[in-house]
């Protein structure tokens, strides 16, 4: 046992540095890892790469489909104009008194189906046009960031919680995943929506260019309908175990399998294609399956990593080795969030630190008491609030935020990284809360 973590540590810790100073891809750095663990443990070579390529095909198998579809799905909306059309007509719901809070939902809401750095580059083009007395640049770009932040790292079909998911062995249950994942965005995002307010009143801007997309103004309830109905499809094929009487309505599990539901979200993106873009939109889906061959690749490393740790027999521990009362159970989610958070402080990458993450607690899940889809749903809230603390100098998206937002570097360290570990405290603290009740 003492070994095993042992080695584990050494190896998280060549993970790390091979990141931070010989800035290796994290593809790279998860498969040297995983090496380096098996190795160490004394496991032959060929048996090593064996157990890494099965491991890395079984994460793909379940997750593969649903990262392309998803990806593809929110290129369409951020490159049909949707996105920015969803953003406006939000903040005309809301009224020019609460742009503040606008900027926020519009963040939580686009940050499901779009990437937080394109997401952020694309809608901060709405700043300009809604500063006021009551709202300055620098709280708008906040709440912007950090609504985006809040769901990129907490919701599937987001990359980060949904290969989560898979690792954890709850993608059957990705409908509570999501419910559970929005439930903390809630608090989450009030808790960036305040600080936004306090923090940003204080933040100077400068004059920032910002990226205008020549695409038409969508009208009506079309560019919801994305975005909406995958999420309720799959919440709805949850509704057969929760009420016994809709069993026999099989076509809800049809349905709401997430792969379908995605599917159904990705066609219904395609009719709000207008004009010359029904010429582009080809080019638009290759550049969004480049996207997602990155992230398949570093989910697929952190799947071998994962496998080489659990043939190394740290997925038969006793029972006893960790407690299965309730503060054994609260003692493993605090793992899982401090974890992630390192891993996310000292390399950057929200998405890489949640796979990580996932993939070594995957095999200890079973002797921490983990084994309902309750708990590793809140597993995995955990692990995206540890996943957002701390966004600093590391982070793409940190300069994303300053250089699209006009705010300076020392100023974004004083108030987007902080607003940033608030949010992943927030998050930990929500997945605490509904572990015990």
């Amino acid at each position: 046992m003492i070994q095993i973590v042992f080695v584990l540590v050494i190896s998280i810790a060549a993970l790390i540095a091979a990141s931070r100073y010989l800035k290796l891809h994290a593809f790279f750095g998860l498969l040297l890892a995983a090496l380096l663990f098996g190795v160490i443990m004394g496991k032959p070579l060929p048996e090593i790469f064996t157990t890494m390529q099965a491991g890395f095909g079984s994460l793909l198998q379940q997750i593969g489909f649903l990262v392309a579809i998803g990806s593809c799905l929110g290129m369409v909306m951020e490159k049909t104009g949707a996105m920015a059309s969803l953003g406006t007509k939000i903040v005309n719901a809301f009224g020019p008194s609460r742009t503040i809070l606008s900027m926020t939902v519009i963040g939580v809401l686009v940050g499901i189906p779009v990437f937080c750095d394109s997401g952020f580059i694309i809608l901060s083009r709405l700043i300009p046009a809604l500063v006021s007395s009551s709202a300055t640049p620098a709280q708008l770009s906040l709440a912007l960031s950090s609504g985006l932040y809040t769901t990129h790292t907490l919701v599937p079909p987001t990359p980060g919680p949904l290969a989560a998911a898979a690792n954890l062995g709850v993608t059957s249950h990705l409908g509570l995943v999501m419910l559970i994942g929005l439930a903390g965005s809630i608090p989450v995002a009030g808790v960036a929506y305040l600080l936004s307010r306090k923090v940003g009143l204080r933040i100077p801007t400068t004059a920032h260019s910002v990226v205008i997309i020549d695409a038409p103004q969508h009208a009506g309830i079309f560019i919801f309908l994305p975005l909406i109905i995958p999420i309720i499809l799959i919440a709805m094929a949850s509704l057969p175990t929760l009420v016994p009487a809709l069993q026999s309505f099989k076509v809800l599990l049809i349905v709401g399998n997430p792969a379908i539901a995605l599917l159904i979200g990705f066609i219904f993106s395609m009719l709000l294609i207008r004009g010359k873009q029904k010429q582009e939109w080809p080019a638009w889906i290759a550049e969004a399956l480049k996207d997602a061959g990155i992230i398949l690749l570093i989910t697929g490393a952190g799947g071998a990593f994962g496998s080489v740790i659990k043939s190394c027999g740290l997925d038969a521990l006793p029972a006893n080795a960790l407690a299965t009362s309730q503060a054994g159970g609260i003692a493993f989610l605090s793992v899982a969030f401090m974890l992630a958070a390192i891993l996310k402080t000292a390399q950057g990458s929200s998405t890489s630190s949640i796979i990580i993450t996932s993939s070594l607690l995957a095999p200890l899940t079973v002797s921490a008491g983990f084994t309902s889809p309750m708990d590793l749903a809140t597993l995995v809230l955990a692990i995206g609030g540890g996943a957002m603390a701390v966004s600093h100098a590391n982070d793409s998206y940190f300069w994303v935020v300053s250089q699209f937002g006009g705010i300076g570097e020392r100023d974004a360290y004083k108030s987007y990284t902080v607003i940033t570990l608030a949010q992943g405290l927030t998050a930990f603290g929500t997945a605490i809360i509904i572990y015990v009740l």
